[in-house]
């Protein structure tokens, strides 16, 4: 068995001109019981203040030794986290957002568990702040996928108390060991690309490791503004679109074949989130006709077109079926 003192552990994290941000996520990693072996800090290549910001950050603290810079040339969170692991080194590859700050313990909990050979990946809890107030959910189920394709999350929420085996982890908080991370589907939409996480862990219990939830594992996350194509608006037609075509890219290069068959029936008929189903359209029809068929159009849209993805992509040795 391993020792979590022979691993080594990098730090990837991806910024887009918010250099306040970026630089407050390093100093929580300053802080860390345990330090990272290395920090790889992804930037656009014309990002210029973040870039300067880092590099006088790194002249005057001594993590800033152990930073890398890697300029990203592409658009989209998929180029810059798939930069970042070209430049990493480490045995464990950690991610974290720019808007994030890691408590203490962070990266001693995670590091903790990846001893046990059977571990491929292993992430925590992101406490979610707005201004001065902290959101304090409750969950019972945390990081699971139906059988059906059902994605629930609820990393952010008080689950549990000891750390749980789980699906999927959640890109804000997760990590896996580099050998088993092919890397990040380019064939993912949108500026953000909803549920690279998902397939990214996918990828990993595909080849028969487990994934850990700890939830003593914290960063503290204060969620920024976002920038170029990327979006918080739930109801906005181009990211309903993307998030609709990346949760059926997913699953259909994820699931069985009998798997795959249920979760197109719940999709299009259901529908889950932002992601209207023929159901969930007839729920929200008296609150906002309007809104809610453009909802509608826009998830189908995206539906259908992730159907199209995978069976583009299938042939590229892209299909991952899982029992």
């Amino acid at each position: 068995m391993e020792s979590s003192k022979t691993l080594t552990f990098s730090v990837i994290i991806p910024s887009y001109h918010r250099p306040g941000s970026l630089l407050r996520c390093l100093e929580g990693l300053q802080e860390g019981a345990r330090l990272p072996d290395e920090v790889v800090v992804v930037l656009r290549d014309e990002d210029r203040a973040s870039q300067e910001a880092l590099d006088q950050w790194c002249g005057a603290n001594d993590l800033g030794r152990r930073v890398k810079l890697a300029l990203a040339t592409k658009p989209g969170q998929i180029a810059a986290m798939n930069r970042g692991l070209a430049v990493a080194t480490s045995d464990v590859v950690c991610f974290t957002d720019d808007d994030c700050v890691a408590q203490v313990e962070w990266l001693a909990r995670l590091s903790r568990h990846y001893p046990d050979p059977s571990v491929g990946g292993v992430g925590g809890r992101d406490v979610v702040h707005h201004g001065n107030k902290q959101i304090t959910a409750q969950a019972r189920v945390v990081g699971k996928l139906t059988w059906w394709g059902q994605v629930i999350g609820n990393h952010h929420c008080a689950a549990t108390e000891q750390p749980v085996d789980v699906d999927h982890l959640k890109g804000a908080n997760m990590s896996f060991r580099r050998a088993l991370l092919a890397g990040f589907d380019e064939n993912l939409a949108g500026g953000s690309a909803c549920l690279n996480d998902t397939e990214a862990s996918l990828q990993v219990t595909g080849q028969g490791f487990r994934l850990v939830y700890d939830p003593r594992a914290v960063v503290d996350h204060y969620p920024a503004d976002r920038f170029g194509e990327s979006t918080r608006e739930l109801d906005d037609p181009g990211l309903v679109y993307s998030d609709s075509h990346n949760w059926v890219y997913c699953m259909l290069k994820h699931l069985s074949p009998l798997r795959k068959v249920a979760f197109l029936v719940y999709a299009l008929l259901v529908g889950t989130g932002n992601r209207y189903g023929v159901l969930k359209y007839l729920a929200r029809v008296p609150y906002g006709p309007v809104a809610a068929t453009r909802q509608l159009v826009a998830s189908t849209a995206g539906k259908l077109q992730g159907v199209r993805t995978h069976r583009r992509t299938r042939g590229n040795g892209n299909d991952c079926q899982r029992r």
